[in-house]
C-alpha cells in the first residue's frame, strides 16, 4: 500500500432558457444562418496511427500512470511471446536518464523482409515497418509462428509507436543490424542496415509523448512488480530491469517459477507441509497445459492467482472455478474417508482455502477473454481439464503423504469451527451494541451526523487523545484514543480478534462491520478515518497494526480512499514574531530559497566594465535551472564521468553533449580506452573503422551480449576486442539545461570558473555578486554557487524547531498542524498509485498482501531480511 498526499491547504455561467411558444412569421433563407450540413463531407477518416493518438484510452486504458506503463508492457509482451515458444532467454528493460525506455530481447527478431500484399500501400514494405505502423499486423493470428501467445490483436507495438515522441528499433538478424526510426508514429528513417553483429533479437527504445501523457515519468517499482511476475511464469527466462536515473537494478530468473512464486507470495509464512505441491498436466491433442503450485500456510488469508498464456486474469474464470470446485471435492472426500469430519460443522470451500497460496497457470491455443482487459477466462474446455488435473493429482498427493494431508485437513476443520465461533461472537457483539447504546465509551464523538463531512481520528494513547479532544473541531471531528498496541490480526483468527477490546471499539465506532459477507460501506459513520500516531518506532508500529487490521478486515475502506495518515510538520520556522510550520525537507529548502530571494539580486560583471542584474523571476528561473543541472551532473559523477572535463573536451563548435560512453577493451589490455559518441551511427562507424573485429556489448543493466551474458566494467571477459557500451541519457537533459543557461546569457565557463589568487594573496575580482538588502555583497567563485548561497541567505535570522511526535505539541499546536482543515496535510492510504488500472491495482494488492505477511507474520528471518534490504530507503530513522 502507498500513502499519497491528498490535502495541503497551508497556504460558471448558466445557459439561459426561454419559455413559451415560438412563432415563425416568415420563411428562413436556407443560405442565411443555416445549421451546419451533415453529409459525406463531415465523415472523418483517421488513417494509420492517427486514431490511436486521437483516442489513446481505447488502446492503453488511459493516459495516466497505468497507460504510460502499458507502453512498456506491450513491448515486453512481444519478447515474452518469443520466450513462450522457446526462442528468447533474456529480456532487458531499462529506464534511461532522459526519460526514455529501452527493451531488448534475444529472440528471433521482428522480420525485416519485404511483404508481398494485395494492398498496394503495403506491398513491398518491410515487415518491420508494417508491424510498427499498421494496426492489427502481427504474427499471432494463424498460430504457425506462435502456438500460444498473450498478444491476440496485433496492436501492441504499433500503439507504442503512435504514442511515443520518438521510437527507434534495431533488429539483430542474419548477422546484420537493421535499424528504423519513427517520430510520433511516422517513419523518419527508412529501414537500413547499419552494421554487422553475431547477436539476434530486437531492441526497441522509445520516449513517451508529452503531448499525450501529462506525466511521462516511469516508476521503477511499478514495472519491477509486473516483470517479476512474468519471470515466475516462464521458467529459465532472465528478465533484468535497470533504472539509469537513480542507479537501481533488479534481475529475475527462476528454475521452477511457479513454486518459487508461491513461496514469494507466502511472505515467509511457514508451510504446513514439506514443500510446495505441484500439479502439472498436458493435453497435446487440444494443445492444453495446466501448471499449478499450491501451499497451505499457517496464516488465515487466501491468495489464489490465475493466469492464461501468462496473462493474469484478475477475476479468474473457468480455470479458477475448476480449481476451486475440485479442491473442495477432493478435500471433503479425503476428510470423510478418514473419519475426520465429526459434529455438525462441515467445512465449506472457504474453510478449505484458509491460508492457501495457489497459482493456476494454463496455456491454450485460442483463449477467449471477457472484455478488452482479459480479466476473466471463458474457455469451458479448460474448466474440465483443470478439474481432472486437481482431482487426480491432488487426491494422489493426499493419499501418498498422510502426515501432510492430516495437517491440511485439520486446518480446514479448525477454520470451520472458527467460522462458527466468529459468527457467534459477532452476534454477541451486535446484541451488546443494541443493549448498550452502540458506541464505545472511550469515543469522543462529533455532533454532526453527516458521514461525508465528519472525521474519526484514531489517536495513539490517552494523553495525545486528550490533547486532540481539546484542539479538535467538535462538530465534525471525533476522537478515539487507543490504549497501547492493538492485536496483530495477521496472527489471529476472527474469533480471537473479536475478544480484543480496542478492536471491538474501533469496529463499533466505524459502524460498517467486518468481513466480506457482513461489511456494509453504506453504514460508515465517518467520511475520513485518520490515523494519528507519534513519529517514533512505537508510533510506526501502532500505525502498521491498524493498517493490517483495516487491510485484512475493512479493505473496502482502503479501496474507497477513506483511510488517511495525519502528517504533522517536521519544522516550525520562526523569524521575529512570524512563525510557520514546514512539512518536510523539500518544502524547507524551497522555503529557504524563497526567503533568500527576497530583496536579493545577482550582479554579473561583464568584461567591458558594464553590469547586468538578475532579480525576482529571472533569478528564480536561473536557480531552478542550476538545481536541475546539479541533479543530472550527480548521475554522471556516479558513473565516474567528470562533468567539467566532459563539457570542455566533448562539447562545443555546434556539438552537443555525447549520450554514449564506450569502454574499448583491446587484447591483453587491462585498462579500457574511454570514448564518447553522440549517436549509434558514430559508435558503429568507430567500430568499423578502428576495431571492426570487436563485438559491441551493452553494459550490465543496459543491454544484452551475444550469448545472453552481460559484461560490466569489471574486465574484458575475453582475450579479443570488445566494446562495452553505456547509454548516458542524462546528457540529453543536461544539454537542454546548458542551452537554457546560454539563452540567459551565460557560458559553461561561468559555471565552472574559479577565481585566481594574485601574488598579493588577494583573489581576482568576482564576476558574480549577490546583493542582499544593505549588507555587503557576497562574492561568488562561479555560477554554480548561486543556489547554495541564496539558501544560506534565507537561513539568516531564522529560529528552526524540529518536531518528532505528537507528545511535543500542545492542543493548540496539534490543531494548527494536524487537525485544522485549512492548514493540515493528510496522506491518503491507497493500495495502488494508479487505482484506475485494474491490472496494476491487482499487482499492488498482492504485493501489499505479501508485505503484511512478511512484516506481521511469525517468520523473523524473513522480516529481518526485508528490513535490511529496505534500510537504505529509510528517512528520519528513530533510534
Amino acid at each position: 500500500m502507498s500513502e499519497l498526499p491528498t490535502e495541503n491547504t497551508m497556504g460558471q455561467a448558466k445557459d439561459e432558457l426561454v419559455d413559451g411558444p415560438v412563432a415563425f412569421e416568415e420563411p428562413v433563407d436556407p443560405d442565411e444562418d443555416a445549421a451546419p450540413v451533415y453529409d459525406e463531407s463531415q465523415i472523418t477518416i483517421l488513417e494509420g496511427l492517427s486514431a490511436v493518438r486521437r483516442r489513446p484510452a481505447m488502446y492503453i486504458g488511459g493516459t495516466g500512470a497505468g497507460g504510460l506503463h502499458h507502453l512498456v508492457y506491450e513491448v515486453v509482451d512481444n519478447a515474452i511471446d518469443e520466450a513462450m515458444v522457446g526462442y528468447c532467454e533474456n529480456i532487458l528493460v531499462k529506464f534511461n536518464a532522459d526519460g526514455s525506455c529501452t527493451v531488448v530481447d534475444d529472440g528471433r527478431g521482428i522480420p525485416v523482409g519485404r511483404k508481398q500484399h494485395e494492398n498496394p500501400q503495403l506491398d513491398g514494405k518491410p515487415a518491420l515497418e508494417i508491424v510498427m505502423t499498421v494496426l492489427h499486423a502481427g504474427g499471432k493470428f494463424d498460430r504457425h509462428a506462435y502456438k500460444v501467445s498473450g498478444g491476440l490483436h496485433g496492436v501492441g507495438v504499433s500503439v507504442v509507436n503512435a504514442l511515443s515522441e520518438w521510437l527507434e528499433v534495431e533488429v539483430f538478424q542474419g548477422g546484420k543490424i537493421h535499424s528504423m526510426r519513427f517520430v510520433r508514429g511516422e517513419t523518419v528513417q527508412e529501414l537500413e542496415v547499419v552494421g554487422t553483429t553475431t547477436k539476434r533479437g530486437t531492441r526497441v527504445a522509445f520516449s513517451p509523448d508529452p503531448e499525450v501523457f501529462p506525466d511521462c515519468e516511469f516508476k521503477f517499482d511499478t514495472v519491477v512488480a509486473r516483470l517479476r511476475e512474468l519471470a515466475y511464469l516462464n521458467n529459465g527466462l532472465r528478465i533484468r530491469v535497470a533504472d539509469a536515473r537513480v542507479g537501481k537494478e533488479a534481475e529475475f530468473r527462476f528454475k521452477d517459477g511457479l513454486a518459487e512464486y508461491a513461496r514469494y507470495l507466502a511472505g515467509g509464512a511457514e508451510l504446513l507441509h514439506r514443500d510446495v505441491i505441484r500439479l502439472q498436466a498436458g493435453d497435446e491433442a487440444q494443445g492444453l497445459v495446466c501448471d499449478i503450485a499450491m501451499g497451505y500456510t499457517d496464516t488465515y488469508s487466501e491468495s489464489v492467482l490465475c493466469f492464461a498464456n501468462n496473462i493474469h486474469n484478475i477475476d479468474g474464470g473457468m480455470h479458477l472455478s475448476g480449481f476451486r470446485s475440485a479442491l473442495t471435492r477432493v478435500a471433503n472426500t479425503y476428510a470423510k474417508s478418514k473419519g475426520v469430519l465429526k459434529g455438525s460443522v462441515t467445512p465449506t470451500g472457504d474453510d478449505w482455502r484458509e491460508g492457501l497460496i495457489a497459482l493456476v497457470s494454463v496455456k491454450l491455443p485460442e483463449p477467449q477473454f471477457e472484455g478488452q482487459t482479459k480479466v476473466r477466462l471463458l474457455n469451458p474446455e479448460i474448466e474440465s481439464f483443470v478439474q481432472r488435473t486437481v482431482n487426480e493429482q491432488y487426491g494422489n498427493f493426499l493419499e501418498e503423504n498422510p502426515s501432510d494431508a492430516r495437517k491440511i485437513v485439520e486446518k480446514g476443520v479448525q477454520a470451520a469451527r472458527a467460522r462458527e465461533a466468529s459468527r457467534k461472537a459477532r452476534e454477541l457483539a451486535r446484541k451488546s451494541i443494541l443493549s448498550g447504546g452502540g458506541l464505545p465509551g472511550k469515543l469522543w464523538d462529533c455532533r454532526s451526523k453527516d458521514a461525508d463531512s465528519s472525521e474519526l481520528y484514531l489517536v495513539e494513547g490517552p494523553s495525545a487523545g486528550g490533547s486532540a479532544k481539546q484542539g479538535r473541531d467538535s462538530y465534525t471531528q471525533a476522537i478515539l484514543p487507543l490504549k497501547g498496541k492493538i492485536l496483530n490480526v495477521e496472527k489471529a483468527r476472527v474469533d480471537k480478534m473479536l475478544s480484543h477490546e480496542e478492536i471491538v471499539n474501533l469496529i463499533n465506532a466505524v459502524g460498517c462491520g467486518i468481513g466480506k459477507d457482513e461489511f456494509d460501506l453504506s453504514k460508515l459513520r465517518y467520511g475520513k478515518i485518520i490515523i494519528m500516531t507519534d513519529a517514533d518506532v512505537d508510533g510506526s508500529h501502532i500505525r502498521t497494526l491498524l493498517l493490517t487490521f483495516l487491510f485484512r478486515h475493512m479493505r473496502p475502506l482502503v479501496e474507497d480512499g477513506r483511510i488517511y495518515i495525519a502528517q504533522p510538520p517536521l519544522y516550525l520556522v520562526s523569524k521575529g514574531k512570524h512563525s510557520e510550520y514546514v512539512l518536510n525537507d523539500s518544502v524547507f529548502n524551497e522555503k529557504l530559497a524563497g526567503l533568500g530571494l527576497k530583496d536579493t539580486s545577482l550582479v554579473v560583471r561583464e568584461g567591458d566594465g558594464t553590469e547586468r542584474v538578475l532579480r525576482d523571476d529571472e533569478l528564480f528561473t536561473l536557480m531552478r535551472t542550476l538545481d536541475a543541472m546539479e541533479l543530472k551532473a550527480a548521475i554522471l559523477r556516479r558513473r565516474g564521468v567528470d562533468f567539467e572535463r566532459l563539457l570542455r573536451e566533448e562539447r562545443g563548435s555546434g556539438r552537443a553533449l555525447p549520450v554514449i560512453l564506450a569502454l574499448v577493451y583491446h587484447p591483453g589490455g587491462e585498462v579500457p580506452e574511454r570514448r564518447f559518441f553522440r549517436t549509434e551511427s558514430e559508435l558503429l562507424q568507430f567500430k568499423q573503422s578502428e576495431v571492426p573485429e570487436a563485438e559491441i556489448v551493452d553494459a550490465c543493466g543496459s543491454e544484452l551480449a551475444g550469448n545472453g551474458e552481460s559484461l560490466g566494467e569489471e574486465g574484458n571477459g575475453q582475450a579479443g576486442h570488445r566494446i562495452v557500451r553505456y547509454e548516458m541519457g542524462e546528457c540529453r537533459r543536461l544539454e537542454g539545461r546548458l542551452q537554457d543557461i546560454e539563452r540567459i546569457g551565460f557560458s559553461t565557463n561561468d559555471y565552472f570558473m574559479q577565481r585566481e589568487e594574485l601574488v598579493t594573496g588577494e583573489l581576482t575580482p568576482a564576476k558574480f555578486l549577490l546583493r542582499h538588502g544593505e549588507r555587503e555583497p557576497i562574492e561568488l567563485n562561479n555560477l554554480a554557487e548561486v543556489p547554495r548561497q541564496v539558501r544560506n541567505l534565507g537561513k539568516e535570522g531564522l529560529t528552526i524547531k524540529r518536531f518528532k511526535g505528537l507528545g511535543e505539541m500542545d492542543a493548540k499546536e496539534l490543531w494548527e498542524t494536524t487537525m485544522d482543515r485549512s492548514r493540515r496535510t493528510l496522506l491518503r492510504v491507497t493500495i495502488s498509485d494508479d487505482p484506475d488500472d485494474l491490472e496494476q491495482l491487482d499487482v499492488d494488492a498482492r504485493e501489499a498482501d505479501r508485505i503484511f505477511r512478511v512484516l506481521m507474520g511469525d517468520n523473523v528471518e524473513q522480516r529481518r531480511r526485508f528490513i535490511e534490504d529496505n534500510a537504505v530507503n529509510v528517512k528520519n530513522l528513530d533510534v
